[in-house]
């Protein structure tokens, strides 16, 4: 017996949907995704970060202060100096006193500079006793005018007055001597320190003898001693510019 078969047209076309969707998802599934290319903004450039200007900020402040602190330094160094050398008030810009006033412009409190300015004071008061013990009155005035130059409310500066008032009021016998005639060691010289010595011997006297160096201060004395032989003569030397011998009078008390 033969099977015939129907034909179902509705039944053909759904198997034919069917298939031509299922190459649709194929085809879908195999296709390569396009890649959208994304721009990317421009690079600006770094901000320098607060840190850096502080770091900045800092160094600069460093190698200022660094700088002050030298210059204060080179100029207290400089006053030291010139004190040590003893140009106290002269030269004026070279001077102790311009160095250590230069200081003080700038740190009104600063205990070197105000340590270097009674220092010049205190040096003034020193050569004008000085000065005065050897019968220098107009230098030891000079002295102490320069030391009110300096600082006129110094404790130092009225009792130094009032010594050189003393001094200059005083029985002493002060006797200049040639510097030329000292030099050259001349027999006038040697004359006359004999004189001063029988002087001396005779009031007992205490002799002071200021030379421009030890040498010629002991050959002073050396001439005064040989000319009164057989009495030690008491005396004592300091240097000065000057040559002087003064003959301090022993006072009560005194042996």
């Amino acid at each position: 017996m033969q099977r015939t078969s129907t034909y179902n047209p509705k039944s053909t076309m759904l198997l034919r949907s069917a298939f031509f969707a299922l190459v649709l998802l194929v085809l879908a599934a195999c296709r390569v995704p396009t890649q959208t290319a994304v721009e990317l903004p421009e690079r600006k450039p770094a901000l320098k970060g607060t840190w850096e200007y502080g770091a900045s900020m800092r160094s600069t402040e460093f190698e200022e202060a660094l700088r002050y602190q030298r210059m204060i330094a080179d100029l207290l160094y400089d006053g030291i100096k010139a004190l040590n050398a003893n140009r106290l008030l002269t030269p004026p810009d070279i001077s102790a006193h311009a160095y250590f006033s230069r200081v003080l412009a700038i740190e009104p409190e600063n205990e070197v500079a105000r340590k270097g300015i009674q220092d010049i004071v205190d040096k003034y008061l020193q050569l004008a006793q000085q000065s005065g013990r050897q019968g220098q009155f107009d230098s030891a005035k000079g002295f102490l005018r320069r030391a009110e130059q300096v600082d006129t409310k110094h404790i130092g500066i009225a009792p130094a007055w009032a010594a050189l008032e003393a001094e200059m009021s005083s029985t002493d016998l002060v006797m200049g001597i040639d510097a030329r005639d000292l030099a050259r060691q001349s027999t006038e010289l040697v004359s006359m320190l004999a004189d001063i010595a029988v002087k001396a011997r005779e009031s007992g006297a205490f002799v002071l003898i200021t030379a421009p160096n030890d040498t010629q201060g002991r050959w002073i004395y050396a001439q005064m001693q040989a000319a009164i032989v057989g009495h030690r003569l008491r005396g004592n030397i300091e240097l000065g510019e000057t040559p002087t011998i003064r003959l301090v009078k022993p006072t009560e008390g005194d042996a």
